[in-house]
């Protein structure tokens, strides 16, 4: 058995060695084929890489080489239309009926008691649309047209003689009336002091400062209005409310239909164009206004320039309304199209300025101070670090003018009453210049917007429902 062991063993050192090498020749080739192999698939796995982070860079920036479906006015206008439409019945609401101007100007005329004057005296305004439904789009020239309501509740105007029969045409509301003509030879201050032995008036806030020179100059004191009267337009009848409920809540139904169509890419100017045919197509499209502000235009919060496109990560703030029965809508969202997304950093500016505007509305009771609910909304901002660029007043009085009083600021020391109707819009702004400053990149503005009925057990937004998120308006 060794001996045979051993003879094996020695024949087995002596056998060529051909064999061993091919063997080792073909594992080598195998090697080099399994290495090709897997450097191609790393190749490939750069290149997919590659190709697949340009090709999400260039539909990020997709606006700026190829024009997203549906960015057309018309288009916009069609995809919101349809989510509108079935909100149009929001503006079913009667206009001011006559019972109510002549109760009005019975109020005025116990009022103008209380104030120990004589009358109530305005040029066509949104006063006199008020009290008598005399227009304020009458246009003004340098002969007076006044309309005069005094303490008994008398209606008169003092009209240039040879307009008095145009002037007769205007769809006025009086259960009498007097007529004061004055002849171009004659003084119409003069004319009216003899014509009604007032010794003392109060003139609208609207009034031109030549009207109040000519009464004074005629013998008449003129006084501003009193706190009774001017609460009078602030304090709004159930009438009037369901009128700004209607066209306030319809607006921002405008707004959330243009949200759930707007897309990256889409112009200023189709949003506006868009906005005014939805206001015409559901019937009040007179009185039509916005600010439609993309990006950094929206740091001025008024805005200024045009011709943008909605950029990727960019903010759309639309501010906007129009008109229903004389009475306005004024409205605010800053939003983000579906599928669109900004920084962490900037949804949490739009938080903070939705905390802000939270603060401002738990304080708009009955007899807070205006000053103190406007302190309240800039506590939020400041405690972000933003309170430089919460630049304007927190809110305004609206009615039949889009600015009135009550005016929700610092130096504003007047008390809110139940049935007025305030607006409660924070903001913060940066400029692309003030944003090197602290740290980013490039401007921007954030503002949201609702209108507040004050009731007896707080602020009510009549608009229905306030913003939950930039896709949530």
């Amino acid at each position: 058995m060794s001996g045979l062991a051993s003879e094996k063993t020695t024949a087995d050192e002596h056998r060529p060695l051909l064999p061993s090498v091919n063997k080792t020749r073909s594992q080598q080739r195998k090697s080099r084929r399994a290495l090709g192999r897997f450097c191609e698939a790393i190749a490939w796995a750069f290149f997919l890489g590659f190709t697949t982070s340009s090709l999400i860079g260039l539909y990020r920036h997709r606006s700026s080489w190829w024009p997203s479906a549906g960015l057309s006015a018309s288009s916009l206008e069609s995809c919101a239309w349809a989510h509108l439409e079935p909100h149009v019945g929001l503006l079913d609401v009667p206009p001011i009926t006559r019972d109510e101007f002549l109760q009005r100007q019975e109020t005025l005329a116990r009022a103008l008691t209380e104030a120990g004057v004589d009358a109530f005296i305005a040029e066509p305004s949104a006063s006199s649309a008020y009290y008598a439904n005399v227009s304020y789009t009458y246009e003004l020239s340098e002969r007076p047209f006044l309309v005069i309501i005094d303490k008994d509740a008398q209606f008169s105007y003092l009209v240039p003689k040879f307009e008095a029969g145009r002037i007769e045409g205007l769809d006025m509301v009086y259960s009498d009336k007097k007529v004061i003509e004055w002849a171009e030879e004659q003084s119409p201050y003069e004319v009216l002091a003899r014509a009604t032995g007032y010794s003392r008036v109060i003139l609208d806030e609207h009034a031109r400062f030549f009207i109040a020179a000519g009464l004074q100059a005629a013998g008449v004191e003129v006084r501003p209005a009193s706190d009774t009267v001017q609460s009078l337009r602030a304090v709004k009848t159930d009438a009037e409310v369901a009128i700004l409920k209607g066209i306030n809540s319809f607006t921002l139904e405008l707004v959330r239909s243009l949200q759930r169509c707007l897309r990256v890419g889409t112009a200023q100017e189709a949003v506006v164009s868009t906005g005014q045919n939805l206001f015409a197509r559901a019937g009040v499209g007179s009185g039509y206004w916005a600010i439609v502000l993309f990006g950094d235009q929206a740091a001025y919060p008024h805005g200024g320039k045009h011709g943008k496109t909605l950029g990727e990560g960019e903010f759309a703030l639309i501010d906007i309304g129009s008109k229903l029965h004389d009475y306005g809508s004024d409205v605010t969202r800053t939003i983000l199209p579906a599928g669109s997304k900004v920084s962490g950093e900037l949804l949490g500016i739009w938080q903070t300025v939705q905390a802000a505007q939270s603060a401002g509305f738990d304080l708009m009771h009955p007899n807070e101070t205006a000053s103190e609910v406007d302190a309240a909304s800039r506590k939020p901002v400041a405690d972000a670090g933003y309170a430089e660029f919460y630049t304007h007043r927190l809110g305004h009085g609206l009615g039949l003018e889009m600015h009135e009083h009550p005016y929700l600021n610092g130096a504003n020391a007047e008390k809110l009453k139940v049935g007025e109707v305030v607006t409660n819009e924070p903001g913060i702004y940066v400029t692309s210049e003030q944003a090197y400053k602290i740290g980013k990149q490039v401007g921007f503005g954030v503002r949201l917007e609702d209108p507040i009925l004050v009731t007896e057990k707080g602020g009510v937004p009549i608009t229905g429902r306030r913003a939950q998120s930039p896709y949530d308006p």
